[in-house]
Formats: structure tokens, C-alpha cells, sequence
């Protein structure tokens, strides 16, 4: 494997696994390297809201609601204590992927988890609110090239452009490019 992509609480024990059987192979002769993975990244772990009432009880978002800068269970006078941390089932903090596709599509998930920063960056907190300042970001990029109709706009012109847009474009396509290759 060319490389390997995990993160830090899951590679652990998939390392482990993958380099024993790895190696009872190459020891059988059947592979011919020492190692698995010929690189190793690990992602950072998005994070989210956790809300906590005074016996230590979570509570799903849905369940809370702001009243100036304090949290309180929905139609009740008991506070709850919210913080950041790891998502959990657990900790009623979960995000279902399936969820925001079906209500944002996959376009938006996948844009707002790169614009959370670098991918090895830990503690990178999921909002709601992100997830829909994408989708209308994307809404105004295909606004900019598809009429109501759904076709091209007018001023979507088959040329070439000038020099100074394909210097641009390459350049472009130049910093993605190196971007990709560096995980970044």
C-alpha cells in the first residue's frame, strides 16, 4: 500500500494487525516487503457541541436551545453545560453523513470538511452553521454558470480566453495540483 490513511485512535490497533500479517507473509515469502504501508498520514478528528445537564447527563443538540449566551433544555429552566469534544454516540454528538448529504448533498459535506483546515489538524469543530454557508457558497458558484432554466448562461463563452487566463488557469491548476499531492 502506497499509503496509508487513518486516524490516530483506529491506526493503532489497524497498524498492528496489517504489519503481523504483513510480516507472517514476507516471513512465508509471498510479499516482497518488510513493511505494509510505504507512507503513513493521520487525519485530524473533527469534534463537536456537547450539552450536559448537572448530573452529567448528555443531551442531543436537538433537545437544547440558546437563551443569550447560556444553554437550556428546550421548554425547561435547567441549564446544561456545553463544550467541545470528540464525537461520540455516547456524548449524543454524532453527526450522520447520510443526514447532511440528504439535506445539503454530498457536494457541500465534502467542501465544508476541506474548508475545516489542514487534514492533520486535530479538533476541528463541526457546525451546522458551516455546513450551510458551503451549500449556499455552492448554490452562488452554480448560479454563476447555469441559468434557472439549467442551461449555460450566456455569457459562458467557448474560447480559449486571453494569455493572462491561462497563465492564471495553469497556475491554478499548478497550486491544486502540488496541494493534492501534500495532502494539504
Amino acid at each position: 500500500v502506497d499509503l496509508y490513511i487513518g486516524g490516530a485512535e483506529h491506526a493503532v490497533l489497524h497498524l498492528l494487525y496489517a504489519r503481523f500479517w504483513h510480516k507472517v507473509l514476507y516471513d512465508a515469502g509471498l510479499v516482497s516487503t518488510k513493511e505494509p504501508f510505504k507512507k503513513l498520514f493521520n487525519q485530524g478528528m473533527i469534534v463537536a457541541y456537547t450539552y450536559r445537564d448537572e448530573l452529567g447527563k448528555y443531551h442531543y443538540p436537538r433537545d437544547v436551545e440558546r437563551r443569550g449566551d447560556e444553554w437550556f433544555l428546550k421548554g425547561t429552566d435547567r441549564r446544561v453545560e456545553t463544550q467541545i469534544e470528540k464525537m461520540s454516540k455516547s456524548r449524543y454528538n454524532v453527526v450522520n453523513p447520510d443526514d447532511v448529504v440528504r439535506e445539503y448533498g454530498a457536494d457541500s459535506l465534502r467542501l465544508y470538511e476541506m474548508f475545516m483546515g489542514p487534514l492533520d489538524r486535530g479538533g476541528k469543530p463541526w457546525t451546522e452553521e458551516g455546513v450551510q454557508g458551503v451549500h449556499r457558497f455552492l448554490k452562488r458558484v452554480w448560479a454563476l454558470f447555469v441559468a434557472d432554466d439549467g442551461a449555460l448562461h450566456p455569457r459562458i463563452v467557448g474560447s480559449k480566453g486571453d494569455a493572462s487566463m491561462v497563465k492564471e488557469l495553469h497556475k491554478a491548476i499548478k497550486a491544486v495540483t502540488h496541494d493534492i499531492e501534500n495532502l494539504q
